[in-house]
């Protein structure tokens, strides 16, 4: 587990984030429930997936017994991984966890192999769009009716070392 000990500020004391296990996908999935449109939400059979076949680098953050949001990852090709999803609680977003959530995420990949990382964002998501590429990720390409008809995202990736 990693407390806070990054200087972030009152905002962010006792939170804790560790390695999310199987115990914790029904509240990540319920989370991304929370957080998107249930249309373009994972189901929770995808996150069972990715924990317990794939057993892809995910992490949840924590305030006491609540979980207030999580990062799913996956490495889709040789050398390349992927940010599946990030999700906070909208009470614990701009308060850097965000941040550490990707940071540890990014790490977790590399570890495994991973020299870029690729996520995708809806075109309309102008708040993870800021924050994505706040994070050092550059924009690619448009990804046309990528969350459904009419429902575009842009591309975008991460060189890391």
């Amino acid at each position: 587990m990693i407390r806070n000990v990054t200087g972030e500020g009152e905002s962010n004391a006792g939170i804790i984030i560790r390695p999310a296990s199987s115990g914790d996908a029904q509240r990540m999935w319920e989370i991304d429930q929370i957080c998107f449109d249930p249309a373009i939400a994972y189901p929770i059979d995808f996150i069972y997936y990715h924990l317990l076949v794939l057993r892809d680098p995910a992490f949840c953050a924590w305030d006491g017994e609540t979980m207030t949001g999580f990062v799913l990852t996956s490495l889709e090709k040789r050398r390349e991984g992927c940010v599946v999803t990030l999700d906070l609680l909208e009470p614990y977003r701009r308060r850097g966890l965000g941040s550490r959530l990707i940071v540890m995420a990014e790490r977790a990949l590399a570890a495994r192999g991973a020299q870029k990382i690729v996520l995708q964002a809806a075109v309309e998501n102008q708040s993870a769009i800021a924050f994505y590429e706040k994070q050092g990720y550059v924009r690619g390409r448009l990804l046309k009716s990528y969350y459904g008809k009419n429902k575009d995202a842009w591309r975008y990736e991460k060189r890391v070392i």
